[in-house]
């Protein structure tokens, strides 16, 4: 009689969309994984688990969410899905409230009998490499946590495999900007925004603006009695359609007790501040021995994703700017075979270059060093997910979303105030239909029937 071969116990640290897609895919080989998903809130869902509080919760942890209360989603619905898991047919609107994204992720959870895997209320203080398995010469890993009710209480479990599903939209960065400590208004991070109402009547200064600040400034402005929109970005790649009572100034340099400082001297009064500048990548449960975070740049990891020398430490989740819950969703698919042993990975010494051809290709674009990760621009996130695709032997996502995605971009660009209320509906693998064409203002010309609502 054959020896029964053990199933290999993985931790996933985090059950936000990334989580619960690894937790899928493990789950649909149980006689190969026994995954146990770690999750800090009471309930499943990552960023999506809205609070109203802003800085740290009732267990004295710096709060997940990011969310503030009257957020849509800033893409369709139909670009915001999980392959072969619809939304409601009846939810026709394509932007969806936090609260329907937050539905779906749990109706995601039900439907694949995933919350028997989630430890909520759980908080992973350390994931740790131990001694080498004997048998495939890879490292045991020690994940060390406690009840977040009882943080005085540490508990410790050892696993065969890590996968690391944390997000990264809870770090926020905030610059130090000279006479800051000197100001007497409200300053905030984005991340603490929670209703437009609060700043009725102010004055208000907002720094940054990509999608968070465009936002952000547009709901704001509604109250307000005055926003600036102060950014960097050039103005041929900012969107016409911004409105034009929400000023837009250059970043301020400088502020005093009750203003903003701008680089040629001038300033605005102001009573309040919004740091709309990001976030930055965070494991605090992993040690610098095991990764570095240099200028946003992760290392060391092959496709954005595997840890070169610990090759069963996987991220699922880091790549930025792009249409995530799919792509996520394939990323966990491809983790899955790579740690059943399905997907066989290159010599450390082939993902290194790679890892740094990577890297450099991007520097010679004219990017940052902090784009390392960076998907949001031209076709570099098809392009990656066609990548992750060959490797994994899946076929890649349709071609109707590198479609719509496109066209929604432009749409954006065009028609900011209003590019959330068009709706659209998936017709075939390339081609899809705008159910309210009387309100596109861009030219689609890449899809098939668009503007043909059956």
């Amino acid at each position: 009689m054959s020896q029964k071969t053990a199933k290999q116990r993985v931790a996933v640290i985090g059950a936000g969309p990334a989580g619960l897609c690894c937790l899928k895919h493990l789950c649909d080989n149980r006689n190969v994984f026994e995954p146990v998903a770690f999750e800090r809130n009471f309930w499943p869902g990552g960023i999506w688990n809205y609070s109203d509080q802003n800085k740290k919760d009732d267990f004295g942890l710096p709060i997940h969410s990011a969310l503030y209360n009257s957020l849509k989603i800033n893409v369709p619905k139909e670009l915001q899905e999980f392959p072969d898991f619809p939304y409601p047919k009846e939810w026709t609107t394509s932007y969806i409230t936090r609260q329907q994204c937050l539905e779906y992720l749990n109706m995601f959870e039900d439907h694949f009998k995933l919350r028997p895997y989630i430890r909520t209320h759980t908080f992973v203080r350390d994931v740790k490499p131990l001694k080498k398995n004997q048998e495939n010469g890879l490292v045991k890993w020690l994940v060390t946590f406690s009840p977040v009710n009882k943080l005085s209480e540490i508990k410790t479990e050892v696993f065969d495999s890590v996968l690391v599903c944390n997000g990264h939209d809870t770090n926020e960065y905030a610059p130090n900007i000279p006479g800051m400590e000197l100001f007497e208004g409200r300053i905030i991070h984005s991340k603490e925004f929670r209703y437009e109402e609060h700043f009725d009547n102010l004055r208000v200064a907002i720094l940054g603006c990509h999608y968070s600040g465009e936002d952000i400034s547009m709901h704001v402005s509604k109250f307000a009695k005055k926003v600036f929109a102060c950014h960097r970005r050039n103005p041929k790649e900012f969107p016409p359609s911004f409105p034009k009572d929400i000023e837009q100034r250059s970043p301020f340099v400088r502020m005093t007790k009750d203003s903003v400082v701008f680089p040629d001297g001038s300033s605005e009064k102001v009573d309040a501040i919004i740091f709309c500048t990001g976030y930055r990548f965070s494991f605090p449960f992993l040690k610098e021995d095991v990764i570095t975070i240099k200028e946003e740049r992760i290392q060391p990891i092959y496709k954005h994703m595997v840890h070169i020398e610990y090759q069963n430490l996987i991220f699922v989740g880091i790549p930025r700017q792009w249409s995530y819950f799919p792509h996520y969703y394939e990323m966990a698919k491809l983790a899955a075979l790579i740690l059943a042993g399905k997907a066989k990975l290159p010599t450390k010494e082939e993902m290194r270059a790679d890892s740094e051809a990577d890297f450099q290709s991007r520097l010679k674009e004219g990017k940052p060093p902090s784009f390392a990760h960076y998907m949001g621009d031209i076709d570099r996130q098809f392009r990656y997910n066609e990548e992750l695709a060959k490797w994994g032997g899946f076929d890649p996502l349709p071609p109707v979303l590198e479609m719509m995605w496109d066209d929604v971009m432009d749409e954006r660009y065009m028609n900011l105030p209003h590019c959330n209320e068009f709706d659209y509906r998936i017709t075939g693998p390339k081609s899809y239909i705008c159910l309210n064409p009387e309100k596109v203002k861009t030219r689609y010309s890449k899809a098939e029937n668009v503007g043909k609502a059956k």
